[in-house]
C-alpha cells in the first residue's frame, strides 16, 4: 500500500454509528483458546466475535453499501502485492475505558509494516475521515475490579496465551442485530459483508459466522437441560457449550508436554484408586508458593496415590510447579491441562480450576455450569473396563467443584449443577460405571443448616433441597463411597471425637476445629466440620468398593501443626470386575430380609430443633453436670484400677486396659444408667480381683465403695458405687490383647489373637461389638438421637425391659444400627427424623417368625443360627460367640411389641403429627394398662425382715421368675393375650413403714379377637388351668430357701380385676446399699470364674458333671479337702517329688473324663490349652491303677497333705 494521505473534501461518510463496525476477525481455529478466556472475562463475548476493531463506531447501516464500495476501490488502487499482510498477536496490554480495565491481546507485528494500521488508515481515507491515533487490539476481558491483583491476574492469563499469526485478506463489516423489544444488552453483531483488500491472485475464503453458531448452540443446550426445577438461579452472563478437552502426556524425548491423541494400549488393571483433593488457592496475586512443595508431598504419599487424581482450586502457577516434578510425571502419565508456561499451551481458564491426572489415557469434555467459572470435567477411560461389552461402557470419572456458600441461591445452584452433570452422563455414558468426585461444597452439618434456617440465611425449602441431594444421586444409581465403606467396615478415615459431633459431621473433610488452614479460610475455628469432599460411584456391576481413606491430615512438625490444604483429600479403592462375572458390586453375597424403605419426615416432623427439644423436655439427654459426673466417675475408677491415684504400695506396671462398654461408651446413657467397665489384663482373674478389691477399699475416702460381688452369666462382676453412681466392673485375662490394644479396633475376626477360651471371648464381645458399631455407623449423632427417642417411647409404653421379654438397650442398638447403616448404604445421608420413621415402619411389619435381625455388612452370609422353638425373636450381634440377644423374648411379649410398633408407625404417619403430639396422650400408657385388661394376674411380694439385702434378693428372685409365669400362662391358655408391665406396683400405704414392704407385679389378660366369646364352662376350666399354673409358680418361688424365708416373707399369686388394681402406683422403694462379706482367698470361687463353662443364671438348670465313682461302701470324709491347686503346686515344687511321675485326671466338657501328664498341665489362663482347675477329678502316679490315686475330689482322698481321708506324705 503506497501513496500519501488523501482527504476527500466532498462525498465523505460520517463514522458515528455504534450499530456497525469495520474489523478484522482471526480464523476460527485460532480463536479457541481466546474464546475460552473471553467466555469468562469478556462482557461482550455473546455479542461480538473475537475481533480487532479498525473503525468503531462505523457508518450508519444505510451507508454500508457505499462505504464498502469506496473502501474496496481505495484498496484496489493503493495495495501492492509486496505489502505485508501477516498479523502476529501475542502478549497482554491494558487500557482504561470508563470504569473498566480492558485487558487485550496486542499486535506483536513489525511496527513499520503493520497491516492493521495501514488498513485503518486506508479505510478512513476512503471515507473521507481524518486519521486519528489508534492502538489495534483484540479484547480478551475486563478486570473484575480496579485492584492491582485483579488486573495482574487477567494480564497473566493473556500472557500465557500462545502467540499466533494469520494473514489478513479481507475486512469484516458487522451490523448490530436487534430483536423487537429487546434491549441493546442482548443484541448481537452479525456479519453484513466483507471488504476485499484487492490482493491479486489470492482467493479469499468466505467468512463464517462461527460465533453466532456457538451462541445458538449454547442456548439450545441450555434450553434442553435441567433449567432450575422451578428454583431460580442468578443468570450467568455467558452460556457456554460443552467443550472437548485436550489430553496431554509428557514426551521424554522432547522434554515437553505433548497432545496425546490415541490409546497407548489396553490396561490389565484389576484394581483402581480414585483420589480427590482441594489444594486451596489462598491468594490471587501475587500467587503464594509456600505450600506448593507440601501439597506435592501430600499427593505423592502412599495414602494418596491413585490411578486417577482429581484436583480442585488449581492455579496456573501451581500447575506449572506440579508438572515440573519428575515424580508426578512418572506417576501420572496423562493430564487434562498442560503447563501454561509452555509456549504452545494456553492458560487454565479460571482462577480456581479442576485438573485431572491419570496413569491411564483418557478423553474428556468440559461441561460448563450456569455460573461463570464453574463446570465439570467428564473423563472417559477407554482402556479401563471393557467398553465393548453390550451392558457396559468405558470407566467414567466426573470431576466437580460446586458453588460455595449457604444461601438460597447457592444451594439451588449446587442442585442444578449436579443435575447437569447427571444429565450429561446419562446422555453420553448411559451404560458406563461412573465415579463422581470432587469438592461438592454441600454443607452436611445439621447444626450449621438448622442455624442457617433459624437466622433466616436460608429458607426451610432450601434446607429440604439440601436433604434431597443425596436422594437425587441415589435415584440415579450413585452411592456415597464414604457411607458405603463406613457401613461395610472398609473405611480407614480418622474418626473425630463423636461426643462433640452433630448430625452429618462424621467423616468431615473440612474441619476448622482441627485444621488451621480451614479455620483461616472460614474465618473462625468455631465453624462446624463439614464433609465437603466426596466420591460417589455407580458400579454397574463392574466396580466393587474395597477401601476408602483420607490423606493430607494435619501433622506436627517441630511442635507446630502443619497441613497442606484446608481440605482433606479422599481416596476410594475399587476392584474391577469382569464383564461375565456375576459378582455383587456392593460386596455382599446376599442382602438379607426385605428392603428398608427410606421414610421421609413430613414438614411438621422436620422443623429444625423440634425433635431434640421434645427429647430434652422428656429428660432423655443428660445435663452438662451429669455428663461431668459420669466422666469423672469413670476417670476415677480407671485411675484407681491402674494405680494412677498416688497409691504406689501395690503391684506396679501391670499391663491393664480399662474401657467403658454399654450405653455409657456408646453415648446413649440416661440419668440413672450404670457405667459398665471392662478391664483387660495379663494377670489371672484371681489376682486381678484381689488387687482391685485392695485398691478400691483404699479409695473409700474418694467416694468409691465396693457393693457386692455378683456371679453373672458372663462370670464374676463387681458392683461399685463411685460418688453415688453405680459402676459394674468385669475382667478378662488376655495378655496379647493388652499388648496390641492400639490395633484392637481394626483386628480381623480371624486374627490368632482371638483364639481364646469361650468365656474370655464372651467377656470381649461387648467391647468388640461396640467398637465395630462405632467404627461403622455413618452418623453417630443421628443414631444417638434416634436411640434416645426409641428408648423414651419404649419406656413410656411399658416395653423397655429385656428381662421381661421386651426391648433392652442392646436390642435397640442392634436393630437401629442395621436400619441406619442399610439406609446410608442405599440412599446416603439419613437424618435422625427419617431414621426414626424408617425404624418403626420396618420393624412394625418385620417377619420375626422367618427372619432374623443381623448386620449383613458384617455377616457376608446369613448366619448359621439354629433357633429353638422358645425363641420367637432372634437378634444377633457381631463377633463370636454369637448368641441371640433376644433370648428372653416370649410369644406374648412379641405380640405386644408388634402392636406397639404398628401403632407408633401409624401415629408418625398421620397428617399433622409433631414430635410433641406423639408423646402427648390423654391417658398415659400405664393407666391404660391398669384399666384395659379384663383381668390381671397379681404377684404379691411381702417382706418384713430386717436385712435389706434379703429383701432385695427376694424381690429380684421373684422378678426373674415372672417371665416364666407369662410363658406358662400362654402355653396353658393360648387364646389369651398376656402382657406384663415391666415395673413393680405398690399400694400408697406400702411406703409408710420401713419395716414392712408390700409390692406386686401385674400381668394383664385379654381375650384375642378370634376368641371373643367364651362360655361359663370354658371360663371355669380356664380359671382352673390358671390356678395350676399359679401353684407351679409358687412352688418354684417358695421352694428356694436362698431367697424365700416364710418367717420374714410371703409371695402369692391371684387373679383380680381392673377395679382392684387401677389405683396402684409404681413402686419407687429404694433398697439401699449393702455389702455382703467377701472372701478374697476363696480359691474355688475364683477358679470357677476362670473356667470357660457357659455359665447360666443361678436358677437355671445345670447339666450334671460326670465324676469318678467312689468305691462301694467307702465312707466319704466330712473333713475339708485341700483344693486341687494346692495339690498341683505341691507336686510341681516339692523337691522330693518328680512331676513327671504324676497324671492329672480331668473332666472334658465334650468327651468326659480324660488324663494329661502333669508336666503338660497349663495354669496360665491366657494359654490356649488352659483347663480350669475346678475340672480336675484326681491325681495319680504314672503306671499306677486308679485304686491308688493320691488325690480325688469325689472320694475326698488326699495322700499328699492328709486332708479329707488321706494320711499325707
Amino acid at each position: 500500500m503506497a501513496g500519501p494521505s488523501q482527504q476527500y473534501a466532498t462525498g465523505a461518510i460520517a463514522t458515528r454509528s455504534y450499530d456497525t463496525a469495520l474489523c478484522i476477525i482471526p480464523p476460527q481455529l485460532r480463536c479457541e483458546e481466546i474464546n475460552k478466556l473471553r467466555s469468562l472475562y469478556d462482557k461482550a463475548y455473546e455479542k461480538w466475535p473475537p475481533h480487532i476493531n479498525l473503525i468503531y463506531p462505523f457508518v450508519n447501516p444505510e451507508h454500508l453499501p457505499r462505504a464498502k464500495e469506496l473502501i474496496e476501490e481505495h484498496f484496489q488502487i493503493r495495495v501492492s502485492e509486496r505489502d505485508q499482510t501477516t498479523v502476529r498477536l501475542g502478549g497482554a496490554g491494558i487500557f482504561k475505558q470508563k470504569k473498566d480495565i480492558i485487558v487485550f491481546l496486542q499486535d506483536d507485528s513489525d511496527k513499520e509494516a503493520n497491516i492493521l494500521g495501514r488498513c485503518r488508515t486506508g479505510a478512513l481515507e476512503a471515507l473521507g475521515q481524518k486519521i486519528s491515533p489508534h492502538v489495534p487490539h483484540l479484547t480478551v476481558g475486563q478486570a473484575q475490579d480496579s485492584s492491582v491483583s485483579a488486573r495482574q491476574f487477567l494480564i497473566n492469563k493473556v500472557n500465557f496465551l500462545p502467540a499466533f499469526e494469520f494473514d489478513v485478506n479481507s475486512l469484516a463489516i458487522l451490523v448490530r442485530e436487534r430483536k423487537s423489544g429487546v434491549a441493546d444488552a442482548n443484541s448481537q453483531m452479525r456479519l453484513w459483508g466483507t471488504v476485499s483488500l484487492g490482493m491479486h491472485g489470492i482467493s479469499v475464503a468466505p467468512l463464517d459466522e462461527f460465533w453466532i453458531t456457538d451462541v445458538a448452540r449454547n442456548r439450545e443446550a441450555a434450553a434442553s437441560g435441567h433449567e432450575l426445577d422451578s428454583i431460580s438461579v442468578p443468570e450467568s452472563m455467558s452460556n457456554r457449550q460443552v467443550q472437548h478437552g485436550t489430553t496431554y502426556t509428557f514426551n521424554n524425548a522432547l522434554q515437553k508436554w505433548s497432545v496425546s491423541t490415541s490409546k497407548t494400549g489396553e490396561s490389565a488393571a484389576q484394581k483402581l484408586h480414585v483420589s480427590s483433593y482441594n489444594v486451596l488457592l489462598d491468594s490471587e496475586y501475587p500467587p503464594s508458593h509456600e505450600r506448593d512443595p507440601l501439597v506435592i508431598q501430600t499427593i505423592l504419599r502412599e495414602s494418596a496415590l491413585a490411578d486417577v487424581l482429581v484436583l480442585q482450586e488449581v492455579s496456573d502457577d501451581f500447575l506449572i510447579f506440579l508438572l515440573q516434578d519428575e515424580n508426578v510425571r512418572e506417576r501420572y502419565s496423562f493430564v487434562s491441562h498442560g503447563p501454561p508456561n509452555q509456549e504452545d499451551i494456553g492458560p487454565l481458564p479460571s482462577l480456581r480450576n479442576i485438573v485431572v491426572l491419570s496413569k491411564w489415557y483418557f478423553e474428556w469434555d468440559f461441561v460448563p455450569f450456569h455460573r461463570r467459572h464453574k463446570g465439570a470435567i467428564i473423563s472417559s477411560f477407554p482402556t479401563l473396563v471393557d467398553g465393548e461389552h453390550e451392558n457396559s461402557g468405558p470407566f467414567v470419572v466426573a470431576s466437580v467443584h460446586l458453588s460455595a456458600g449457604l444461601t438460597d441461591g447457592s444451594v439451588a445452584a449446587k442442585k442444578v449443577q449436579l443435575q447437569n452433570v447427571i444429565t450429561h452422563l446419562k446422555q453420553n455414558h448411559p451404560r458406563s460405571p461412573w465415579v463422581v468426585a470432587g469438592d461438592f461444597n454441600i454443607p452436611t452439618s445439621r447444626y450449621t443448616i438448622d442455624e442457617a434456617v433459624k437466622q433466616k440465611d436460608i429458607s426451610r425449602e432450601t434446607s429440604s433441597v439440601l436433604d434431597s441431594i443425596d436422594q437425587f444421586l441415589s435415584e440415579n444409581g450413585l452411592v456415597d463411597g464414604w457411607a458405603v465403606s463406613r457401613v461395610e467396615g472398609l473405611d480407614e478415615t480418622v474418626t473425630l471425637d463423636a461426643a462433640d459431633l452433630f448430625e452429618g459431621e462424621e467423616g468431615a473433610t473440612f474441619n476448622p476445629g482441627d485444621n488451621p488452614l480451614a479455620a483461616y479460610s472460614s474465618g473462625t475455628s468455631e465453624n462446624r466440620p463439614q464433609r465437603y469432599d466426596r466420591i460417589f460411584v455407580r458400579p454397574q456391576d463392574r466396580l466393587k468398593l474395597t477401601k476408602f481413606n483420607y490423606f493430607g491430615l494435619p501433622e506436627f512438625v517441630e511442635g507446630t501443626k502443619s497441613v497442606a490444604s484446608d481440605h482433606y483429600g479422599v481416596r476410594a479403592g475399587f476392584d474391577l470386575l469382569s464383564s461375565n462375572g456375576h459378582q455383587n458390586s456392593s460386596g455382599l453375597v446376599s442382602m438379607p430380609l426385605r428392603d428398608i424403605i427410606h421414610k421421609q419426615a413430613s414438614p411438621e416432623l422436620s422443623f429444625p430443633g423440634d425433635l431434640t427439644a421434645v427429647l430434652s423436655k422428656q429428660g432423655s439427654f443428660p445435663t452438662t453436670d451429669e455428663k461431668t459426673s459420669y466422666d469423672n466417675a469413670f476417670s476415677l475408677i480407671r485411675d484407681i484400677l491402674l494405680g494412677n491415684n498416688g497409691d504406689v504400695s501395690n503391684m506396679p506396671d501391670i499391663p491393664l486396659v480399662v474401657v467403658p462398654v454399654g450405653s455409657y461408651a456408646l453415648g446413649v446413657w440416661t440419668r440413672g444408667s450404670d457405667i459398665d467397665c471392662l478391664c483387660i489384663g495379663s494377670i489371672s482373674s484371681k489376682t486381678f480381683f484381689q488387687l482391685a478389691r485392695q485398691r478400691i477399699n483404699k479409695a473409700d475416702s474418694k467416694g468409691v465403695r465396693l457393693l457386692r460381688k455378683v456371679e453373672a452369666n458372663t462370670g464374676t462382676m463387681l458392683e461399685l458405687s463411685v460418688n453415688g453412681l453405680n459402676v459394674d466392673l468385669q475382667y478378662c485375662p488376655a495378655a496379647d490383647i493388652v499388648h496390641r490394644w492400639s490395633d484392637f479396633a481394626v483386628l480381623p475376626p480371624t486374627d490368632p489373637i482371638f483364639n481364646l477360651p469361650i468365656l474370655s471371648l464372651r467377656k470381649l464381645k461387648p467391647i468388640r461389638d461396640l467398637t465395630y458399631i462405632q467404627r461403622t455407623l455413618p452418623s453417630i449423632a443421628s443414631f444417638r438421637i434416634a436411640y434416645h427417642f426409641i428408648r423414651r417411647w419404649s419406656t413410656s409404653r411399658g416395653i423397655y425391659s429385656a428381662k421381661f421379654g421386651y426391648l433392652g438397650g442392646i436390642h435397640i442398638t442392634l436393630m437401629l444400627s442395621w436400619v441406619c447403616k442399610r439406609l446410608a448404604h442405599d440412599t446416603g445421608y439419613v437424618s435422625a427424623e427419617d431414621l426414626i420413621l424408617s425404624f418403626f415402619h420396618y420393624y412394625a411389619y418385620f417377619d420375626w417368625a422367618n427372619d432374623m435381625v443381623y448386620d449383613a455388612f458384617f455377616h457376608k452370609k446369613k448366619p448359621r443360627y439354629q433357633r429353638s422353638t422358645r425363641e420367637p425373636m432372634v437378634i444377633l450381634g457381631f463377633y463370636a460367640p454369637n448368641s441371640n440377644i433376644a433370648h428372653t423374648a416370649t410369644v406374648p411379649g412379641l405380640q405386644v411389641l408388634r402392636d406397639e410398633l404398628r401403632q407408633a408407625d401409624e401415629r408418625l404417619s398421620a397428617p399433622g403429627m409433631t414430635w410433641g403430639k406423639f408423646f402427648d396422650s390423654d391417658k398415659p400408657a400405664i393407666q391404660r394398662f391398669l384399666t384395659s385388661s379384663e383381668s390381671y394376674v397379681k404377684i404379691d411380694i411381702q417382706y418384713w425382715g430386717r436385712a435389706l439385702s434379703h429383701g432385695k434378693g427376694l424381690v429380684g428372685w421373684v422378678e426373674s421368675r415372672c417371665i416364666n409365669l407369662v410363658i406358662d400362662i400362654h402355653k396353658a391358655l393360648p387364646h389369651l393375650s398376656a402382657r406384663i408391665w415391666p415395673e413393680r406396683f405398690a399400694e400408697d400405704e406400702a411406703h409408710a413403714s420401713d419395716a414392712y414392704y408390700h409390692g406386686c407385679y401385674l400381668i394383664g389378660l385379654s381375650r384375642n379377637e378370634a376368641n371373643s366369646v367364651i362360655g361359663k364352662e370354658d371360663k371355669a376350666e380356664a380359671k382352673a388351668t390358671l390356678q395350676k399354673v399359679f401353684d407351679r409358680f409358687l412352688t418354684q418361688v417358695r421352694g428356694d430357701d436362698r431367697y424365700y424365708d416364710e418367717s420374714t416373707a410371703w409371695v402369692d399369686v391371684s387373679l383380680t380385676t381392673s377395679s382392684h388394681v387401677k389405683n396402684l402406683q409404681l413402686d419407687n422403694r429404694e433398697w439401699g446399699i449393702y455389702m455382703p462379706d467377701l472372701d478374697p482367698d476363696d480359691d474355688e470361687e475364683d477358679a470357677a470364674y476362670e473356667s470357660d463353662v457357659d455359665y447360666e443364671a443361678s436358677t437355671s438348670r445345670k447339666l450334671p458333671i460326670r465324676t469318678v465313682t467312689s468305691e462301694p461302701g467307702k465312707a466319704v470324709s466330712s473333713n475339708k479337702l485341700r483344693p486341687a491347686s494346692d495339690i498341683l503346686n505341691r507336686l510341681r515344687w516339692d523337691a522330693n517329688l518328680d512331676p513327671s511321675n504324676y497324671i492329672v485326671g480331668y473332666e472334658d466338657r465334650f468327651l468326659g473324663a480324660k488324663e494329661l501328664s502333669l508336666e503338660k498341665w497349663k495354669t496360665e489362663q491366657t494359654d490356649e490349652e488352659f483347663i480350669p482347675q475346678h475340672r480336675i477329678l484326681y491325681f495319680k502316679k504314672r503306671g499306677d491303677d486308679s485304686a491308688d490315686v493320691v488325690w480325688e475330689r469325689a472320694t475326698r482322698v488326699d495322700k499328699i497333705f492328709g486332708s479329707g481321708v488321706g494320711d499325707g506324705l
